[in-house]
């Protein structure tokens, strides 16, 4: 199922309702604190406490409209950058390089790795070792994927595209040979905050490319993929 960038444009219209009604609830908070604060010198107790409690309700009501007017603004900027975007006849795509990613699951490794000397050192027992075996394992995994995809480059010119690890030229893709094309975000089917693209090329012969991509690059092959009339499966919609 194609989806085109036009059908992933979010409609704010709620949020703008749910920002109004947030600024009318902050505004009436803070007039009410503001006539608490000037006779805070004779607020009972029980007065007292209350002011503290519009204060509290004051702050988390500013700290929600503040957020999800940065939200709706970044959205907004993303959504005008990516409209600036064109594909040109030859252009280049390398890899995520994923650094963030693979520093945290390396220390995340050298966790594993230290609680296994710890189990074996100080024979904690075989449940602290197979779980440090099965941290390691999969974490090495992970780690391997990750700097094995950031060598990948793509050289596209027309319809035709170059597939280059480590500078090297392993394939060449044709459109026609490419009947569908995934984008996803690297926390699979739940995309989150912090989620970077992945684009997955399926071929006629069954051959699977999968490659990080950064946002831009992104919108690029969306929009490439979109030109040909390949077909495209996003569930990412950044």
């Amino acid at each position: 199922m194609n989806k085109d960038f036009d059908n992933n444009i979010p409609d704010f219209t709620r949020r703008k309702k749910a920002l109004k009604i947030i600024l009318f609830l902050l505004v009436i908070f803070l007039i009410i604190l503001a006539v608490q604060l000037f006779y805070i010198d004779n607020l009972s107790y029980l007065q007292g406490n209350l002011a503290i409690i519009n204060s509290f309700v004051a702050f988390i009501l500013l700290f929600l409209y503040i957020t999800l007017t940065a939200d709706m603004y970044v959205t907004i900027k993303r959504i005008k950058e990516r409209e600036k975007v064109e594909v040109p006849n030859e252009f280049r795509v390398d890899a995520f390089k994923q650094t963030y990613f693979i520093i945290l699951y390396t220390i995340i490794l050298i966790i594993f790795i230290f609680i296994f000397v710890l189990s074996i050192v100080f024979k904690i027992g075989i449940f602290g070792i197979i779980f440090s075996l099965l941290g390691i394992g999969i974490f090495s995994y992970f780690l391997f994927v990750m700097i094995k995809s950031r060598k990948y480059s793509l050289e596209v010119r027309n319809r035709n595209i170059k597939v280059l690890y480590k500078n090297q030229e392993i394939k060449v893709l044709e459109i026609k040979d490419i009947p569908f094309v995934a984008f996803f975000g690297s926390g699979k089917e739940k995309v989150k905050k912090g989620d970077y693209p992945i684009m997955e090329i399926c071929t006629i012969k069954g051959e699977i490319l999968r490659i990080p991509l950064s946002l831009r690059n992104y919108w690029l092959m969306k929009k490439y993929f979109l030109k040909y009339r390949v077909n495209v499966n996003d569930t990412y919609v950044e």
